[in-house]
């Protein structure tokens, strides 16, 4: 299965599952489109958003909110998330070599000191 198919298939289940469940997930559904589509979604929303086991290598998620997040078990190598919010996100699992961090928000609610890359210093 390609990645992009992979994308796909996760957006129109979480799609799926809000509008079956009628919760939403706090993530804006345009921002999860543009990050499956093009891998770049800067300052976007995508607080609770299930990225689980999906490969972002070399994502450009510049000051996005990923709150809440899933992301267990999936691949960071080498994206840019300088800024980003991963406050209370799983990230058992998740990879994070070579990864932008600097001034990100950490999981624990620490900020990640200026030149942080692939874990949060």
């Amino acid at each position: 299965m390609t990645k992009q198919v992979m994308y796909l298939f996760a957006a129109i289940v979480l799609l799926q599952a809000m509008f079956l469940t009628g919760m939403g997930y706090g993530f804006n559904a345009a921002d999860l489109q543009k990050v499956n589509s093009t891998n770049k979604c800067e300052k976007c929303d995508l607080s609770n958003a299930d990225f689980s086991n999906i490969d972002m290598y070399g994502a450009y998620l510049v000051e996005t909110n990923l709150t809440g997040a899933n992301l267990s078990d999936a691949s960071f190598n080498d994206a840019n998330l300088t800024g980003a919010n991963l406050k209370g996100a799983n990230i058992k699992g998740a990879n994070f070599s070579g990864a932008k961090l600097s001034n990100a928000i950490w999981v624990d609610g620490r900020k990640c000191q200026s030149g942080s890359v692939g874990k949060c210093k």
